[in-house]
């Protein structure tokens, strides 16, 4: 699904079988399956506000955003995920959320400028998609940190940044600029955040037949489920909570705190067998193409397997996940180095010895530790470029180091976290991750920064938001589950296929050296020195190139339109 629109002259643009948002509206359009209530219009005289994607806004205010003007801080004003869009004459504005949950790209023509949802619909234009390769390359030398510049997996795409607005005018430059800042408070933060969550939780349970969540045991996930239970309740209706476990085995860990905190009256909780069909590293022939390497990629078998299992056995329309949950409620370790910086001895050595304590290192050691976090990351060896990635510009200009990187976080998985629900749509499944909502984050965020959690305290602030629905022994949790070792067996159980399937794509383009790459694959089966990150990104990157490279693109054509 997708949605998207031009600016400029007619004769106008847009993806065959779109459908425009309104008769007056030619140069604003939807893709065919796109939900009718994430679509919202409202009109007056020459301006036409719209908004796209999951939003909690009611037409009352909708209406009268439009007739007066829209608010710099409308993309986190109201619940949900989505973008905003004010048409007038000449003109298109757009307001992006802050975490790009639901990313906007542009792509310049001879009559003007398309906007889209997805960069790989827009690369489409060209008739055949460019895929651009050192955006690639810059991926795979630094996963995690291949951020730098506003630039997409396609050539001539690019990206519009979080929390901005866009302005697009014709003849003239974009206009771009950032919007959003945390705004610190001195109390009341966890009655913030679960006051969101709630909002977050409703504006996609109230649109939906059959919800589901996943219900892992984690407090993310945990929360989602229990607040869905509570808000469906009144309506006598429930959601289903999905708690995946190895075939035959029913206890431990994960298993038993979803158990426990499964006993709510809505709440249907359903255990979804793995089996070695699962196994990571399988079915990475059959990954769709996306906008860029999905989360899931590795993963393929089990993800592919659970979305067929929540349509068969569920009949779920919407499934949410705790995915963001982590990257927002867990502080960097740099935390440690800028509580120095910023003169909180005290503090900063309490929130290092308790990290050490459970890194099991010195304090000394904790601070090297959290320090080096803020270096760009190692280049593999087989990588074909050699120069490391440095961390990418802070598109909200924040002084703190902490938020920065918080931020940063929080827009590449929120971006790339739409590649899944990409995914999800093949299978007649809307996935949702309400912690990457705008609200959800600056709610957060409202903790000062210098009263942010250490980096070793399991998300105290989530805690005391729940403290009414979580069971006591979950409040009380300090660790949450590790899913490693089942990568490690994946990648020795595909080992033999994985060998050959490296020698493709990106190997052809030069951008990886064969021997040296199979090597750290071998050394990463066997449990061997810290290469496995590096390893997935190299597999994901082949599997997305192989799927892009392979899949039709998706046809446009020119419209005779009057533009509004």
């Amino acid at each position: 699904m997708w949605f998207g629109g031009s600016t400029g002259l007619p004769p106008l643009a847009r993806p065959r079988g779109s459908i425009p948002l309104a008769p007056h509206l030619p140069q604003v359009w939807t893709s065919s399956d796109w939900p009718d209530h994430e679509r919202r219009v409202a009109s007056h005289r020459g301006r036409h506000v719209v908004v796209l994607g999951p939003c909690g806004v009611d037409e009352e205010e909708l209406v009268r955003v439009t007739g007066h003007s829209v608010p710099d801080d409308v993309a986190w004003r109201w619940p949900g995920s989505y973008v905003v869009a004010q048409i007038e004459p000449g003109t298109v504005t757009i307001w992006t959320d802050l975490a790009s949950a639901i990313p906007v790209y542009t792509r310049r023509t001879p009559e003007g400028v398309l906007w889209a949802s997805s960069s790989r619909l827009l690369a489409g234009f060209d008739e055949k998609p460019s895929v651009n390769l050192d955006k690639v390359a810059a991926r795979l030398v630094s996963p995690d940190t291949a951020e730098a510049g506003m630039d997409s997996f396609f050539h001539r795409i690019e990206r519009v940044p979080p929390g901005h607005r866009f302005r697009l005018t014709v003849c003239r430059e974009p206009d771009t600029r950032v919007m959003w800042r945390p705004t610190p408070m001195a109390d009341g933060h966890a009655l913030r955040l679960r006051s969101a969550l709630e909002d977050a939780v409703a504006v996609r349970v109230d649109h939906s037949a059959q919800p589901s969540t996943d219900f892992s045991g984690g407090f993310d996930s945990t929360a989602l489920g229990l607040l869905a239970a509570e808000c469906l309740a009144p309506e006598g209706r429930g959601i289903v909570g999905v708690t995946v476990h190895p075939e035959g085995v029913h206890h431990g860990g994960d298993l038993d705190y979803a158990r426990e905190a499964a006993h709510h009256p809505r709440l249907d909780h359903r255990w979804m067998p793995v089996t070695d069909d699962h196994t990571p590293y399988g079915k990475l022939d059959l990954v769709p193409a996306t906008d860029e390497p999905a989360p899931s990629t590795v993963s393929y078998a089990y993800f592919s397997g659970q979305l067929t299992w929540l349509t068969e056995e569920v009949g779920s329309d919407m499934h949410m996940t705790g995915d963001g949950g982590d990257a927002l409620l867990f502080t960097p370790p740099y935390y440690l180095v800028e509580l120095l910086k910023r003169g909180r001895i005290r503090r900063a050595l309490g929130e290092a010895a308790r990290w050490a304590h459970v890194r099991r290192m010195s304090i000394l050691d904790a601070f090297r530790t959290a320090n080096s976090r803020a270096e760009p990351d190692p280049v593999p060896s087989w990588a074909g470029a050699k120069q490391p990635v440095v961390g990418g510009e802070d598109p909200f200009s924040l002084e703190s180091p902490t938020l920065r990187a918080l931020m940063r976080t929080m827009a590449q998985a929120g971006r790339t976290a739409r590649s899944d629900v990409q995914i999800a749509e093949a299978f007649g499944i809307a996935l949702h991750n309400p912690y990457f909502d705008s609200q959800v984050i600056d709610a957060y965020l409202s903790v000062p920064v210098d009263s942010l959690p250490g980096p070793s305290r399991y998300k105290p602030i989530m805690a005391e938001a729940m403290r009414d629905l979580f069971p006591e022994r979950l409040a009380r949790r300090t660790t949450k589950g590790d899913a490693s070792s089942d990568h490690h067996h994946g990648l020795r159980k595909a080992l033999p296929a994985l060998l050959d399937f490296m020698d493709g794509h990106l190997a052809g383009e030069g951008l990886v050296d064969v021997a040296g790459l199979r090597g750290s694959m071998r050394r990463a089966a066997m449990g061997v020195g810290d290469e496995l990150a590096q390893v997935e990104s190299a597999v994901a990157t082949e599997a997305w190139l192989r799927a892009v490279r392979s899949a039709p693109a998706i046809p446009w054509e020119k419209i005779e339109a009057r533009a509004a």
